[in-house]
């Protein structure tokens, strides 16, 4: 099977997306060309985005995004969805801009994007903006609830980088940490009972990963005094080895963004003791660690309760993605591997499919090529990776 005939197979494969931060219906009604780049990785890349009505500002904007690969693949998906030939310039950006403008008028037009032209056959949904909502669409995404409020909650003046604190937000003034806790566990067990099917936690936004052995009375020291860095990092240290006992005994993996965030301390190497004190709390390591990706190979190689989530890191770099991915099929099982789009809008997320079935296609054919993998285990393989392990894992 060549690169070619595989990657015909991959394109009519249905996946299981396991996430995406796709925006509610409200904010995809009247969509342009900005609105997707505004709400878009090519937002992050440090160039303001043009105005639209000066061709200058436009050309230099290009000259300095065109080759990111953020870039690269969403411009590819606007092409393919709105059969444009010519990539974006200052001539034709009107041209893009008009064709997302009138796809939208459609209202489902995002929704049958997902479903027809991504072949998503669910999407894990983490809605950071209202943690645990569906969307209004519970046929199609499934809510993760982010925890990252939960480990705010030592007073009621603290945040997590949403802005979010769990004491405000369910109107509680807590100061013991044992009904502290009793409180967070029924909070999850109320997602639970309302449909979320993951704990997602992206601390790397507020804090290293370097979670420690933390005891009840040092948590406790962070919410009867004015808290230091020290007393704060035992309460968040303590509460996430109670959440994720709680994770274990509700079967909720606990996705975990690792890699870029604030950068310092944001490897998955971090979470290993973590890892290794809750051997029956399975969590699902999302973008690869980037730009460590050998930390995701060797926390799946040694411990059975990891897995890869390959979210966000084709579209991060492709090359990435190639390598860590070829690793995991040396090292890790079959079945511990998925992936999601991680993004906002349907045109990006279908972009974000395009780089990962690249990536799934060379990885793949290169090794049946190498002859380290047969035809019939490269076709399993990546129907596993897209679709079976996700379906498997979320009971689906």
């Amino acid at each position: 099977m060549d690169k070619k005939e595989f990657l015909s197979l991959l394109q009519n494969q249905p996946i299981i997306n396991s996430h995406s931060h796709h925006l509610p219906d409200n904010d995809h009604y009247q969509l342009t060309l900005k609105a997707v780049l505004t709400n878009s990785y090519v937002s992050w890349c440090a160039t303001p985005l043009p105005s639209e009505n000066s061709k200058e500002e436009i050309i230099a904007w290009l000259n300095a995004v065109r080759t990111r690969s953020y870039f690269v693949w969403l411009e590819k998906a606007l092409m393919e969805l709105y059969d444009i030939k010519e990539n974006l310039n200052a001539d034709n950006w009107d041209l893009y801009d008009n064709a997302i403008s009138q796809g939208h008028q459609d209202k489902n037009w995002h929704i049958r994007l997902l479903r027809e032209k991504c072949g998503y056959k669910a999407i894990l949904l983490d809605t950071y903006w209202s943690p645990g909502e569906d969307n209004g669409h519970p046929d199609l995404f499934m809510p993760a609830y982010r925890i990252n409020s939960l480990f705010f909650g030592y007073n009621q003046r603290a945040k997590d980088h949403n802005g979010n604190n769990i004491q405000l937000l369910y109107n509680r003034s807590i100061s013991d940490i044992d009904e502290y806790i009793n409180f967070i566990n029924q909070v999850i067990w109320d997602k639970k009972q309302s449909g979320c099917t993951v704990l997602k936690c992206a601390l790397a936004y507020d804090t290293s990963l370097d979670f420690g052995e933390a005891s009840k009375y040092q948590a406790q020291k962070a919410m009867k005094e004015e808290p230091n860095a020290e007393n704060i990092k035992r309460f968040q240290e303590y509460v996430f080895d109670c959440i994720c006992k709680t994770a274990a005994e509700l079967e909720m993996p606990i996705q975990v963004h690792t890699g870029l965030g604030l950068m310092k301390g944001s490897d998955a190497m971090q979470l290993q003791p973590l890892i290794d004190r809750n051997k029956h709390t399975t969590f699902l390591l999302m973008h690869g660690s980037y730009p460590w990706t050998g930390d995701i190979a060797g926390l799946t190689h040694v411990y059975s309760n990891v897995w890869a989530d390959l979210c966000w890191l084709p579209v991060i770099s492709p090359i990435a993605a190639h390598r860590l991915l070829h690793e995991l099929i040396d090292v890790c099982d079959a079945d511990r591997v998925i992936w999601g789009c991680d993004t906002w809008t349907s045109e990006e997320s279908y972009g974000a499919r395009l780089a990962f079935i690249n990536v799934l296609t060379r990885v793949l054919s290169e090794r049946v090529e190498d002859g380290l993998m047969s035809r019939h285990d490269a076709r399993r393989y990546a129907k596993a990776v897209m679709h079976d392990n996700a379906s498997r894992l979320l009971g689906i």
